[in-house]
């Protein structure tokens, strides 16, 4: 079996067994939905079992379990919602950089900040405009303890960042 086909039971629901498949508490999606309330051409880049998809009407989504896979991605969108991969993290984002105006991800929040190339190419497109922490990742189940949160870069955004601690 390959690292792909580990990722899907043969019922086709999908495994919690693989590193990169980090299934976001409902509650979680709800709140981040809520709070930011994304609006026109909305993408899911990564459904897995849809707890954010399913929330926002009228979306788009990308699931590689699906054949949808992120990269082939080029529709430009309004926003971005979702749970990324967090070991792929850093071309991930700049995928996305390249499609979306609004992108919040749900992420250990360090990520956003793991190297000066990072950091250079988040303000070169835009910046930061907000980071909702939501907790240690135990406390979602998640399988790292960095503090989790939700992480709203902006395009052509340059003003300071917006903290809140949890919604």
């Amino acid at each position: 079996m390959n690292e792909q086909q580990s990722m899907v039971f043969e019922s086709g629901e999908f495994s919690h067994g693989h590193k990169d498949v980090v299934f976001t508490p409902d509650d979680v999606a709800s709140a981040i939905i809520k709070h930011f309330s994304p609006t026109g051409k909305i993408l899911d880049p990564c459904k897995g079992d849809g707890v954010f998809f399913n929330k926002m009407d009228d979306a788009e989504y990308c699931e590689l379990q699906e054949g949808k896979d992120f990269f082939n991605w080029n529709d430009p969108v309004d926003w971005i919602v979702s749970n990324p991969p967090y070991s792929i993290y850093s071309e991930w984002i700049r995928h996305s950089f390249k499609v979306a105006e609004n992108i919040v991800y749900l992420i250990p929040i360090n990520k956003a900040f793991n190297s000066s190339s990072m950091l250079k190419a988040t303000y070169e497109w835009g910046g930061i405009a907000e980071i909702v922490h939501i907790g240690p990742g135990s406390s979602l189940k998640f399988p790292v303890g960095f503090a989790i949160g939700a992480v709203h870069y902006k395009r052509n955004y340059k003003g300071g960042i917006v903290y809140r601690h949890a919604f």
